[in-house]
């Protein structure tokens, strides 16, 4: 029998972010681009709760969170019994382990 996959949680950050990458992708990129971006993000997270997608830990990171990337973007999540926590995102350009220190430390 095939495992379930884990119900998925995002944080108010995850939400807000995911909304702000699919403005920006309007603004620069255009809805359809916009679009498929929004598709892709959501497939990975599905995917990644359905266990079809290898994830990493990158101590400078964190060694808490494990992470995906998708295209121009590091999916942030954890995994809490049968959930998966998708914590954050960032663009691959900006300065993740500080960024993502702040994030995690100030929602606590």
């Amino acid at each position: 029998m095939p495992k379930q996959p884990l119900h998925i949680y995002k944080t108010p950050t995850a939400d807000r972010k995911i909304k702000e990458i699919i403005k920006f992708s309007v603004q620069k990129l255009g809805k359809s681009t916009a679009k498929n971006y929004a598709l892709d993000l959501e497939k990975t997270i599905r995917s990644i709760a359905s266990g079809k997608l290898k994830t990493k830990i990158n101590k400078e990171f964190s060694t808490r969170f494990s992470y995906y990337r998708v295209n121009k973007h590091y999916i942030f999540f954890e995994i809490q019994n049968d959930k998966l926590i998708v914590v954050t995102l960032f663009h691959v350009a900006m300065d993740i382990q500080n960024r993502l220190t702040d994030e995690t430390t100030s929602s606590k």
